[in-house]
Order: C-alpha cells, then structure tokens, then sequence
C-alpha cells in the first residue's frame, strides 16, 4: 500500500459528493467511481488503502467488486455503503472481506472517525499481523451505543 487514499464507489453523485466533502477535512486524497467496473478499473491501476463501496448498484454490484478486490488489491480495506436496515446485506459483505458498514443517512463526522480509524489501523497492519482484537472492540462499542445489530455483525 503506497498511501492513505480513499476510492469512493457510488452510482448516486449525492452520495459521492457528500462523501468526498466530509473526507475533505482529513486531507487525504480521493478518487471515485460511479460503479463497479470503474471501481475495478482505477484499482487495477492504482494502490488505495480504502474503499467504500456502495452494495447496489447497475452492472457489476458491489458485492461482486469486494469478491474480487482480494485479487487485484489484497491491501485494500473495503467499507460497504447500504441502505438502512439492510444489516444481512452487510452480513453478507463482511463475510466476505469488508471490514465495516456505513448506513444511508450517514453523520460526516462518523465517516471522518471511521476512515481515520481504518486508515491509523491500516499504517500500524503494514508492520504486524492483523489482529481480530480489533473487531471485538468494534462490536462492544457498538453494543455499548444500543447498535446491537451492528454489533452482532462484528461478533460474527
């Protein structure tokens, strides 16, 4: 992983706007996709240290980019973008190598916190082994906040 940036992967302009402007603050380079087959696109070309990834989109879904992000980009930490309510679709991603969920409406200031969070713990893996440690602790501050669904996500 060269850097720190972030690919934002939406086919809703709103929600890649509102997405690159909240990750503005943090002064990290940002690119975006408007699907799935530019998202593969610019991962083939480039190395970034986060996606987010919107689920559903026309084409080639989300799902299907975070299958087959392990083979372009191993390194890559991948953040899926779901609509509220959708917590088995998250289920379903983080079995498959997502390592966190935002929900649609999302605050720009638990993006910022979250993309900070991923990219500190994303610098410190380049040196040590992943830890699952991580993920515990994800689950019980979601369980301490009342998210008891997106805690059970990270138990699992």
């Amino acid at each position: 992983m060269s850097d720190r940036s972030v690919l934002i992967v939406d086919d809703e302009k709103n929600i890649r706007l509102t997405l690159a402007l909240a990750l503005e603050k943090l002064n990290i380079p940002v690119d975006t996709a408007i699907n799935g087959e530019e998202a593969l696109q610019k991962l083939a070309e480039k190395s970034y240290a986060l996606m987010l990834l919107d689920l559903r989109m026309p084409g080639i879904d989300g799902l299907e980019v975070l299958k087959r992000v392990p083979q372009i980009r191993p390194e890559v930490k991948v953040v899926i973008i779901t609509a509220w309510g959708a917590i088995e679709a998250a289920v379903e991603a983080m079995k498959l190598g997502a390592v966190d969920f935002l929900e649609k409406p999302f605050d720009a200031q638990d993006v910022r916190e979250l993309v900070s969070s991923l990219l500190d713990q994303a610098t410190q893996e380049r040196y040590r082994g992943r830890e699952y440690d991580n993920y515990i602790e994800l689950a019980l501050k979601h369980i301490r906040a009342g998210e008891l669904d997106a805690g059970r996500v990270y138990v699992h």
